[in-house]
């Protein structure tokens, strides 16, 4: 049978001390800001998701073997496309642009803009209003000029809400479970 030895209260007492005045003698760890996964991250988790869970008029995507052309523009882009490399929506692959102007967007069966689009927003959207395009955004007037799905950050999270009437103007269905995971669906069922 073995004894457990009893510590004294004093080497207790010094041990608990002398933590305590470590800990106190370091800044804390920002444990939090280490462990977050970066917006453009996150973001680029919901684009590719959206893009799985969306279905598009027979015609916009007829080659069985054609990528799903993914464009992104704004600030972040170039980030959210790095995430989407070698990535497949639908059993596709996805190909991801960066176009400059309006013009280039012609294309893209989804389209993301950036909040520092925002002025370009109204256009762009008014532009690919009857098309077979997947839009996706983050400014709080997206679905407002017509957009289809807009990120927004809540709470620390990112949510979205869903413009039903514009995907059916444009031809574009989503899931169910994506319109049920909304925090809200205009032109349509709502929470």
């Amino acid at each position: 049978m073995t004894t457990r030895r009893q510590t004294p209260w004093r080497l207790r007492y010094w041990a608990s001390s002398l933590l305590a005045a470590l800990s106190a003698s370091f800044p804390a760890w920002p444990l939090a800001e280490e462990t977050a996964v970066p917006e453009q991250q996150i973001k680029a988790a919901y684009i590719l998701n959206f893009t799985r869970y969306a279905s598009w008029p027979g015609a916009a995507l007829a080659d069985p073997r054609a990528p799903l052309v993914i464009c992104l523009m704004g600030q972040g882009a170039s980030d959210i496309a790095r995430q989407l490399q070698n990535r497949a929506a639908g059993g596709r692959p996805l190909e991801l642009r960066t176009p400059a102007r309006i013009e280039d967007t012609g294309e893209c069966h989804a389209l993301y803009l950036g909040q520092s689009e925002r002025q370009r927003q109204s256009a762009l959207l008014a532009r690919l209003r009857d098309q077979a395009v997947l839009t996706i955004g983050d400014s709080s007037s997206f679905l407002a000029d017509g957009g289809i799905i807009n990120m927004m950050l809540v709470e620390g999270s990112i949510r979205f809400e869903v413009n039903l009437a514009a995907a059916k103007r444009s031809g574009m269905s989503l899931n169910p479970r994506v319109l049920a995971l909304a925090d809200r669906v205009l032109g349509g069922a709502t929470k």
